[in-house]
């Protein structure tokens, strides 16, 4: 394919020992591991990024107290979601901020929101704080009663009335009605005082009014006079207080309850110049109120609920159908917005209840009575999963505006500056050792190694992480009688995280070790090399990288087949596949273009008793097949990850932290033994992962001083054949070529003597 001259020392191998001199081993501390700025701004600087955001207003007590409130990620406090949605809409959620802000504001009243994404992203509180803000400026609705239609008395109808009088006009109207009722009749009747449903001092009214009814009865009164007489005593003064009801915020509702009380005195009015009896008994008057059952208030030491709706405005409620009905939900935030969890009304039942009362505009509440009428927004709140389980057709026609979490943030000073607020909200919460400088720099410094591919420019905005890590290490500063918490008990709080949940690592490196598990780290093999998978599990501290060794064998076949053992024993997903088909296009892109490649190549993941994933290994896969080729012995004290394209490219992977962390501590176990591998340990990782490396603080400084660890960083694959094998690529290539020449050769005799 690629005319060479003779001998291991091609024409262009100077050009190849100039590839192979710009691989560089990474060894700066700075490259190993990117460090916070926050602990090395001045005093002034950091008091002037923290001005710029909220501080936890909340008194803290401390002690059991301080211990005894809920958890402060949960944002049950009003003042707390507010706190936490000003720091989302500063940084970590500024773009579906301003999504929940345009829907507030702008979006048609029918189309309603899911705000998508994960658990710590604080969805809850951000969509809370704005719609609260937003609402605020919304006419203050109406609640509902039932009374009697003043067309058909015994049957009732809606009226709206001012909020927050309801119940009282219900059980004043009731009580007048009923007192009528019991005397529409029969005049002469007496009451005793206390009986019935009224008051002491209604019943005395009630005997005043019976003893002037009888008077009247006495002195030759007709129906009529009487019945004027009970409007006069009963309806009357409630008609009074109704006219001298002032509410800007709810005219329409005042006028109407006034109204409504003048068209039912019309109405007895008409009864009564007709002489007919009422329709209604005095125990079975259609009147009631629309009352929600109020949710249990959450332990805030008396701090304010989430659900807004005593405030000016319209109501903002937030709601789980764990502990309230959806019927409840939606009538205490008639007229505002409801937020729920998605998940509480994916079952077809509640979704179809839900949807139901949405389409309707109104609430069917009991049998045979109208129904009440419902203008309310509703808030989605859930996960990718609950949004697929969601009935398509009729979602898309409710929920018609979408926001997403977002997972991380840019690492830069005001996202430190934001941690430092969240971590210092935390302490004050509980009443804990304030962060210092350290603390809060050692915090941001976790942050960017969770963020997988991303770590040494995003961090994580996962609230319930940063809390619990405050927390932790709040309480180690506790432990150890400190004014503040310090980087070293942040430290500390996530070693001991590790340790404790490093059990499943720790097996495997012993495995390695007694030689239960071959991961041979000293010498060279052919067509042998040392990959790098992980066991990616929750927690994430429990995740782990596992070295193991990848063995290749090749041998004249019919046609270009590489046998893949962990694909034919079906233990593989789609994008290992992939990989291997991807190193079979780099064998045909560069060795078969002037004639087939007639190999078989057998590729074995060795002792790997789970199932394979991803496309990372396909670079340690290729350059073991070109080693069983070229029978170029690889350095076996390296270990290698990385995707690889059809040119050669070396493309980037996730979890590198993790496996050169892995192999790191089997290296360093091997050497307290004794073991001293020439050139040393090491991993070859994509060059472009090393803007990911966010490495613990004890290996970095380990290889950043030490010397016996290096991470080679590689852009293509005659790189890393420099790298492994110690020879020029284009040597490497050479061979390759001879042996596939004369398997070709081979392969061309045997069809002739055929």
């Amino acid at each position: 394919m690629f005319k060479r001259n003779s001998g291991d020392k091609p024409a262009d191998a100077g050009k190849d020992t100039l590839v192979a001199d710009r691989v560089r081993a990474v060894s700066s501390a700075e490259d190993l591991r990117r460090h916070a700025e926050w602990e090395r701004l001045a005093d002034e600087d950091r008091a002037a990024l923290l001005r710029a955001l909220p501080a936890l207003t909340i008194s803290a007590s401390g002690g059991d107290a301080a211990a005894a409130r809920p958890l402060l990620a949960a944002g049950t406090d009003v003042r707390v979601q507010e706190w936490l949605a000003s720091l989302l809409s500063a940084q970590f959620q500024r773009e579906p901020a301003l999504i929940v802000q345009r829907w507030l504001e702008q979006a048609a009243p029918d189309a309603h929101l899911f705000f998508g994404g994960g658990a710590g992203q604080g969805r809850t509180s951000l969509t809370a704080s704005l719609a609260r803000k937003a609402m605020a400026k919304r006419p203050v609705p109406p609640e509902y009663c039932y009374v009697p239609d003043f067309d058909a008395l015994d049957r009732p109808s809606v009226l709206a009335v001012p909020r927050g009088m309801g119940a009282d006009f219900a059980e004043a109207l009731g009580d007048v009605l009923s007192a009528i009722s019991k005397r529409w009749d029969a005049p002469e009747q007496q009451e005793p005082q206390g009986k019935g449903d009224q008051s002491s001092s209604d019943a005395g009214a009630d005997a005043h009014a019976n003893n002037a009814n009888n008077a009247n009865n006495a002195n030759g009164a007709t129906p009529a006079q009487w019945r004027d007489e009970l409007l006069a005593r009963y309806l009357d003064p409630l008609i009074g207080a109704a006219e001298r009801m002032n509410s800007p915020q709810l005219a329409t509702a005042t006028a109407g309850v006034r109204g409504y009380l003048q068209q039912l005195r019309a109405a007895l009015v008409a009864l009564k110049e007709a002489d007919s009896s009422l329709p209604f008994a005095s125990d079975s008057v259609p009147v009631a109120h629309v009352t929600p059952i109020p949710d249990a208030l959450p332990a805030t030491g008396g701090t304010a609920d989430a659900d807004s709706s005593d405030a000016l405005g319209a109501p903002v409620v937030v709601a789980s159908l764990t502990s309230t009905n959806l019927t409840n939900a939606l009538l205490r935030a008639n007229g505002g917005v409801l937020i729920l969890p998605g998940a509480d009304v994916c079952d077809a039942e509640t979704w179809v209840r839900l949807t139901g009362a949405l389409r309707a505009k109104s609430l069917m509440l009991k049998d045979g009575w109208p129904a009440v009428p419902l203008a309310v927004r509703v808030v989605l709140i859930g996960t990718d999963a609950v949004y697929q389980a969601l009935p398509g057709d009729e979602f898309y026609r409710y929920i018609r505006n979408e926001a997403w979490g977002n997972w991380d943030t840019e690492w830069n000073r005001q996202a430190e500056a934001t941690y430092a607020a969240y971590a210092n909200g935390v302490a004050k919460y509980y009443g804990l050792p304030p962060f210092d400088p350290s603390g809060v720099a050692r915090l941001v410094e976790e942050g960017g190694r969770r963020m997988d591919g991303l770590n040494r420019t995003r961090l994580t905005v996962n609230l319930l992480l940063l809390h619990d890590l405050a927390y932790e290490a709040a309480q180690k500063a506790v432990a150890r009688g400190a004014a503040a918490t310090a980087g070293t008990d942040v430290e500390a709080a996530l070693d001991e995280r590790r340790a404790l949940q490093g059990a499943s690592a720790r097996r495997v490196i012993s495995a390695i070790m007694t030689g239960e598990e071959m991961t041979p780290t000293n010498g060279t093999a052919i067509g042998q090399i040392n990959g790098l998978g992980v066991y990616d599990t929750h927690p994430v501290e429990r995740s782990f990288a596992v070295p193991m060794r990848i063995s290749a064998t090749v041998s004249l076949g019919k046609d270009e087949r590489i046998v893949d053992i962990e694909q034919e024993a079906s233990t593989t997903d789609a994008d290992h596949v992939r990989g291997l088909l991807t190193m079979e296009g780099y064998l045909t892109h560069r060795y078969g273009q002037m004639y087939p490649i007639s190999i078989e190549a057998r590729i074995r993941f060795e002792q790997e008793h789970g199932a394979m994933g991803g496309d990372s290994a396909s670079s340690a896969m290729l350059f073991a097949v070109l080693s069983a080729l070229a029978q170029a012995p690889i350095r076996r004290s390296l270990a290698v990850t990385g995707a690889v394209g059809q040119y050669g490219e070396m493309q980037p992977i996730g979890s590198v932290n993790t496996k050169i962390e892995g192999f790191w501590a089997l290296c360093r176990a091997r050497r307290a033994r004794g073991e001293q591998p020439e050139g040393g340990y090491g991993v070859v990782i994509p060059a472009v992962n090393t803007r990911d490396l966010m490495l613990l603080p004890a290996v970095a400084a380990s290889i950043a001083t030490e010397g016996w660890f290096n991470i080679w960083p590689i852009s293509t694959v005659d790189e890393g054949l420099q790298v492994l094998t110690g020879l020029p690529a284009a040597t490497i290539h050479q061979r390759v070529e001879q042996r596939l020449r004369q398997f070709y050769e081979l392969s061309r005799r045997e069809r002739g003597a055929r």
